[in-house]
């Protein structure tokens, strides 16, 4: 690789990282990963994330400067970008926190013969429910599993290892389409970026800084979500302080919505 591509990749890496480690994007993907307690899960639903994320980013860089040639937005486009990721992280906080709730209320202690046994109805990670299953299909186990799900409960029927597979590829898809959501607004500095390259290196160069973009911001948030993995994983075998953990992390994140849409709302009107 000669010095131009080196310094190509290591803008577009660095660009890629910081838009990764925004607070709001940090915040969308602790809300959507933190209910597995499974590093693998969590890294998986952050990759989703990015990769949905990514899609849009690059929609905004073929529209806004390849056909439209534009390298920058009227402030309108941010603020309603602004608003509307303020108020789908609002929502997705509402959801961790009461998911967070409904774990402490649920979580009960029961005494079994003079002995006293903590209980609590927890979501169980996706691999787990997917591997039962295939256990099922094999004959290892029975041929239904029942689960319940409300909030952090599950009951659900499973009837065999196809059914699962379909039911993780849509929840996998609703979580590149938040992460899609997340890029209502111009991505301006990787819009700039590639409008000074492309006169001057082409279309292959922009495309090639435009794909280590998508490698880092994909590599970073799915080291975010492996994060918050090990985290819930580490709190996952004491139910009240995995609920609690959860509740404030939620309540945090819509506090973050909160100033967002306080800082943009009176900009719109």
């Amino acid at each position: 690789m000669n010095g131009a591509l080196l310094g190509v990749s290591a803008t577009a890496g660095a660009l890629g990282v910081t838009h990764a480690i925004e607070p709001d994007h940090v915040a969308g993907i602790a809300s959507l990963t933190s209910r597995e307690a499974d590093t693998r899960l969590s890294a998986l639903a952050g990759a989703c994330f990015s990769l949905g994320h990514v899609v849009l980013v690059v929609a905004w860089l073929v529209v806004g400067y390849l056909l439209l040639g534009r390298t920058s937005f009227a402030p309108i486009y941010d603020t309603v970008g602004t608003i509307g990721v303020g108020l789908l992280l609002g929502a997705l906080g509402a959801a961790m926190t009461v998911g967070g709730l409904r774990s402490l209320v649920h979580t009960h202690e029961h005494a079994h013969g003079g002995e006293r046994h903590t209980h609590a109805h927890l979501h169980r990670p996706a691999f787990d429910r997917i591997r039962s299953v295939l256990k099922a299909s094999r004959g290892e186990d029975s041929d239904h599993e029942r689960a319940q799900h409300d909030g952090d409960h599950i009951y659900s029927h499973h009837s065999g290892a196809e059914h699962a597979h379909v039911h993780s590829t849509v929840s996998y898809l609703k979580t590149g389409l938040v992460g899609a959501l997340f890029t209502l607004s111009p991505p301006l500095s990787m819009i700039v970026f590639t409008a000074t390259l492309f006169p001057q290196r082409g279309a292959a160069t922009v495309g090639f800084a435009v794909a280590v973009y998508a490698v880092t911001i994909t590599a970073t948030m799915s080291l975010l979500g492996a994060g918050v993995g090990v985290a819930a994983g580490a709190v996952a075998e004491r139910p009240r302080v995995y609920g609690l953990v959860r509740a404030v992390a939620g309540v945090a994140v819509i506090g973050l919505a909160a100033s967002m849409l306080e800082t943009t709302l009176p900009v719109l009107v």
